[in-house]
């Protein structure tokens, strides 16, 4: 019988680098969400945005159809944090500056 693999062994294969552990996506304490196209003008709003203090939550490929053509869009959701702090590998953005001000 075939052995079938764990989502770690699969990821480990495909992603040679750490993956941080982040909380789910309720426990984000997320305030608005946004979906924009990554192309062209798209991507300088989602980089204004990310600038802004947004983070990127998850990237997908819309696959819809025009003019009998069917066509692929790369699209990003992006969320903006309740308290307005990104969070960040350390801890807040908030508790990050308080520490180097010591």
């Amino acid at each position: 019988m075939a052995k079938r693999k764990t989502g770690i062994e699969t990821a480990e294969r495909v992603a040679p680098f750490a993956v941080a552990e982040k909380p789910p996506l309720w426990q984000l304490d997320i305030a608005e969400l946004t979906g924009h196209n990554l192309e062209a003008r798209g991507r300088e709003e989602v980089n204004r945005l990310l600038d802004a203090g947004w983070r990127l939550l998850h990237i997908y490929t819309l696959k819809y159809e025009e003019d009998g053509v069917w066509r692929e869009r790369p699209m990003g959701i992006l969320g903006r944090l309740r308290n307005g702090t990104q969070a960040t590998r350390g801890g807040s953005a908030q508790s990050q500056r308080e520490s180097t001000e010591r």
